[in-house]
């Protein structure tokens, strides 16, 4: 049975290509597998890097069977390093340069290869950014948390949704061998359990799971990971927007996909037999729900899609956005899920080895959360606490918010804009993918001719083992995708420092241009006609 997102894809050098789905993928099916994963988790990062500890113990107070990672230092080498190089740099220096953010999906990291690449990256130069992790990392909680805690250290800020894997339960009859089995220490009774667990984890790790504003003050590493910061507390004013360096909202959207997002034709049986989802996607298999909710239906998309209420606090992102300060009103929003928002996001039918993809990779729920969000409290701006605060004759009225939503779940490089909102997807995928179609992944190059592209990652950062080797890393991995960075710098008259100089310079930041990628770019030059039935070539010739 092929996986619960997309199919892979034949590779092809001259056109448009999706591959036919494999019969199974499963992290661990080769012998050892698992062995090399455990050598991957304990070696991620290399010496002279902390290292992810694999000791293991039950904590009293939280969750069973969790990993609680603790940080050692490797060899002889400072257990520091990282620190170190951040204090190193100087206060103004950290203050003139707020964080970037750096956006992937389908990490997948019970894969040694996925789990290597990680580990791989700088623990310096991400130091004061922020990524944006968007689901399926893993089904395993310990390989979940591992992930976190590596890129929490990474990074200043990490931002994380749950996808279908990670809300899988597997240890049912044959869904497992011995070897997981009986490696395996925490059981839930369902995937609401489950989620209720992940969440948690997130917040144990310093991961963040709900709306939150990026200041640009947030990029300065002075030992505070601002967890502690009362955002309803901070007076912004109009000055910090004005100078071009305002913040910008990062809001996950927890999501499940439902069949009745497919609102396009089905493929005849005359032309194809396609079975349904719940035959062929792994999800319905390995995950489950306590009733009244189905899968069948769209019960548990409307489940979820309430849990960004309850759980998440979205209508304290609205009141900000209302009735905040001036930075929280009008900076722009950059919002994630893990599903789809909108069919047009993914492939016809027609170009797809399994035409009722489509049934099981998005919500509908999504859309209607965040379609607002450009515009939300703008036409009563200046009103409310927040107008008090900055004054509203002051105030510089906006039309809207720019608006950038990153997505995954069907491992397609993905940059496009619809309706006034762009959609983003990178996803780290699995490794055969990049091997068999590096073309339908790749994002990029961006503005500062950087591209996406894990085909390109040396091989020689993997030791014999699995682990990452004692090389420099740094030099041979591929970078994350960045979506939100500097885009201009301009002088600013003082009565400082001279014309010229580096202290006068105001940095822009700003969503990077649109970038290539091979299926987007294949729609904004061929409409889309989900009328034609008609089987690519590459699906008929298979």
């Amino acid at each position: 049975r092929p996986p619960s997102h997309a199919p892979e894809v034949r590779r092809s050098a001259s056109r448009v290509p999706l591959d036919r789905p494999r019969a199974r993928l499963e992290p661990f099916g080769e012998a050892g597998g698992r062995a090399r994963l455990r050598r991957v988790m304990r070696a991620a990062p290399a010496t002279p890097r902390a290292v992810e500890t694999g000791a293991r113990h039950r904590n009293p107070r939280g969750l069973r069977g969790v990993s609680h990672v603790s940080r050692v230092a490797a060899g002889d080498s400072s257990a520091g390093t990282a620190a170190a190089s951040r204090v190193a740099m100087s206060h103004d220096a950290r203050v003139a340069t707020p964080p970037r953010v750096f956006v992937m999906s389908d990490i997948h990291t019970d894969f040694p290869e996925n789990m290597s690449w990680c580990a791989s990256l700088s623990d310096v130069a991400f130091a004061r950014d922020a990524v944006i992790l968007g689901g399926d990392v893993s089904d395993d909680l310990r390989v979940l948390e591992t992930t976190l805690r590596l890129f929490k250290r990474k990074f200043r800020h990490v931002f994380f949704t749950p996808g279908n894997h990670d809300l899988w339960i597997k240890g049912k009859g044959k869904e497992k061998s011995e070897e997981q089995r009986g490696d395996e220490t925490t059981t839930f009774r369902d995937s609401l359990a489950k989620l209720e667990a992940v969440l948690s984890l997130c917040e144990t790790c310093g991961v963040r799971t709900k709306p939150f504003l990026l200041l640009p003050s947030d990029g300065d590493d002075d030992g505070d990971d601002g967890d502690d910061i009362d955002i309803d507390n901070i007076d912004v004013t109009e000055t910090e927007t004005e100078t071009g360096t305002g913040g910008v909202w990062i809001v996950p959207v927890l999501a499940w996909h439902h069949a009745s997002f497919d609102h396009e034709p089905d493929i005849p049986p005359s032309v194809k037999v396609v079975p349904p989802p719940e035959r062929v996607m792994s999800d319905f298999r390995l995950c489950v729900w306590p009733p009244p909710l189905d899968p069948g239906d769209a019960s548990v998309a409307l489940a979820l899609d309430a849990m960004n209420d309850t759980r998440l606090e979205w209508g304290a992102f609205l009141h900000k956005l209302q009735h905040g300060t001036l930075a929280e009103r009008e900076s722009p929003i950059l919002s994630f899920s893990h599903f789809l928002p909108r069919l047009e996001l993914c492939p016809e039918k027609r170009m797809l080895f399994y035409p009722n993809l489509p049934k099981a990779v998005g919500s509908d729920f999504i859309l209607r959360r965040i379609e607002t969000l450009r515009t939300h409290g703008l036409d009563e701006f200046g009103s409310g606490e927040g107008g008090v605060k900055v004054g509203v004759a002051k105030a510089r009225a906006k039309a809207e918010r720019e608006h950038l939503h990153v997505f995954g779940h069907t491992h397609f490089g993905w940059d496009q804009t619809l309706d006034g909102v762009r959609y983003v997807q990178a996803p780290v995928s699995y490794p055969h993918e990049w091997k068999q179609r590096p073309g339908s992944l790749v994002v990029g190059p961006d503005a500062s001719g950087r591209t996406f592209d894990l085909s390109s990652v040396d091989e020689d950062v993997f030791s014999e083992d699995g682990g990452v080797s004692s090389r420099d890393v740094n030099t041979a991995a591929a970078a994350p995708l960045c979506v939100w960075d500097e885009v201009g710098q301009s002088e600013s008259p003082t009565d400082g420092p001279p014309a010229g100089s580096r202290m006068n310079e105001k940095k822009t930041f700003g969503f990077v241009p649109e970038m290539r990628a091979r299926w987007s770019d294949h729609y904004k030059n061929t409409p889309r006609d989900p009328e034609n039935t008609e089987l690519a070539w590459w699906v008929k010739g298979g």
